[in-house]
This record gives structure tokens, sequence and C-alpha cells, in this order.
């Protein structure tokens, strides 16, 4: 009895490997009429067609997840793709369009130039960019990971706007069937070679220290900062400095912050937003 015939060469191929034991059942595939199903040595019944199916998709998406970490162009759309951000311009910052007009912002470009290499060779370490609304945070926080992406093999690099992110995890509590939550979107941020938590403490008004860095925030960032801490570099942006933050926030999470910190002063710096070069 020819089990195969009609499939596929490289089906029934793959199936004649381990048709020793195969039994040919009297139930017909749901989706595939014409087939019958097959009874398999370890008791799985299985239709040949879906079969083959389910194997081209694993490979499909074996492939991807390879192509997505061992190449450069295919770190360069995982950064786009998988990136949270409240305004989709960011993604296209970096060094060349970060204008400098007088000292302060030539010597902040400088400064983070100059982590880039370190940041590149994933060396363990956690860098603050604190300063005023509009000065040009994300901007050079974005300019930093593009550059290290594009060091050597580059990096697998994710750029994470921290308001936005709550707003997904919130919206992940009222659907079930999304596969989206905040297991997940921690488990991501973990996994990136390099990140950046852009806007964090932005419950907090800069301006009067009003407000608190909520307990929502502080577990999220507990999560990431426990797991990356000594392993992996991370860059942060916020509008309360870092001397402010360590007050408002969970001393578990300052702490792990604190690592091999480098701080990078935006104060100074006028909004880059409201002048068209900037």
């Amino acid at each position: 009895m020819d089990l195969f015939k009609g499939l596929p060469t490289e089906v029934a191929k793959h199936l004649v490997e381990r048709s020793k034991g195969i039994i040919e059942t009297d139930e017909h595939c749901e989706l595939h009429p014409r087939h019958l199903k097959l009874l398999l040595p370890n008791g799985e019944i299985v239709c040949p067609v879906c079969h083959k199916d389910s194997r081209d998709g694993q490979v499909s998406s074996a492939k991807s997840k390879e192509y997505f970490e061992n190449s450069v162009d295919g770190r360069r759309q995982y950064l786009s793709k998988h990136s949270i951000v409240s305004n989709k311009m960011v993604l296209d910052k970096g060094f060349k369009t970060f204008f400098t007009r007088n000292e302060n912002e030539a010597k902040i470009r400088k400064e983070a130039e100059k982590l880039v290499l370190s940041i590149a060779a994933s060396e363990p370490m956690n860098v603050y960019l604190q300063g005023a609304p509009g000065s040009g945070k994300s901007h050079l926080s974005m300019a930093m990971l593009k550059n290290a992406n594009s060091i050597a093999n580059g990096k697998r690099c994710l750029f994470v706007n921290f308001p936005a992110l709550q707003q997904k995890i919130r919206a992940s509590y009222n659907n079930n069937y999304s596969e989206d939550s905040e297991g997940n979107y921690i488990q991501q941020m973990i996994s990136a070679d390099i990140l950046v938590l852009d806007d964090i403490a932005s419950e907090v008004n800069p301006l009067d220290m009003s407000g608190k860095v909520s307990d929502f925030s502080a577990r999220i960032l507990y999560s990431v900062m426990d797991a990356r801490a000594e392993a992996k570099p991370t860059i942060l942006t916020s509008n309360v400095s870092w001397v402010d933050l360590q007050k408002l926030i969970d001393p578990r999470v300052s702490s792990r912050m604190s690592y091999q910190l480098n701080i990078l002063s935006f104060y100074g710096i006028n909004d880059k937003r409201n002048n068209k070069v900037g």
C-alpha cells in the first residue's frame, strides 16, 4: 500500500524515513479531505499535508530568527519592527542630524559618540541621559543604538518609550487573546543586546518635582534592570535628574541602575524641537 501517493516528493521522502510502524487510518483530514490521516509510531495521528505545512512553518520561523540575530540588516529591521515609540520620527534620528549650535551641544554629542564603542562591545554599563524636555535625549540615545548596530557585526537593539510601553501593557490586561503581555514585553527588553528605556519617571514633573514614580513603573524597571544591570548595556533617558530620581524610586531599582553608571547632562541645551535645525 503506497501511503504517500500523490504527495510532493520531499514530503513523501521525509515520511518514508519515519514510515516504519506508520499505519494508515480510515479518518480523512478535515482540511485536506483527499488524504487519510496517519498513525505514527509515537501514537500521534497526523495528516501528511498538515505535517508538511507545520514543518515548513517551523523552518521558516527558524530562518527568520536566524536572520534577525545573525545579520546586520536583520538587526536593523529588528530595531524598527520591535521598538516601542510614541513618535516614529525618532527611528530616523542619528548623530548626523543632531546639529550642534553651541559648546554644550557639541560636548554632549562627543560624549555620546565616545560611549558607543563600549556599548557596542556589550560592556555591562548604564548610561543616564538627564535634562529638560526637547533637549535631544531621545535623539542621541537612538543615535547610539544605530551606531552600535553598525559596528562589527552589529547588535540586536531595542528602543522603548516607557510611557508608551505602559499603555501597551495596560491594554493587554483587557485582551485575553492578545499575544502581548507584561511578561513578553519584559522578556524582550531583557533579551536585547542594547536597550534604550526612554522617558522613565515621566509621572514626575521636573519643574516642581511633584508626583512620584508609580509602583507599576518601579515593578517593570526592577524586572528589566535586575536581569540586565551587570550583564548588558542599558541607556536610560529622563527629565528628572539622577540625584532626584534616587529619592523618588525604589532603592533596589536605583542600585541596579547605578552599576557602571555614566551620566550625560543635557542641562543648558535649549529645546531643539523649537529650532528647525536641531
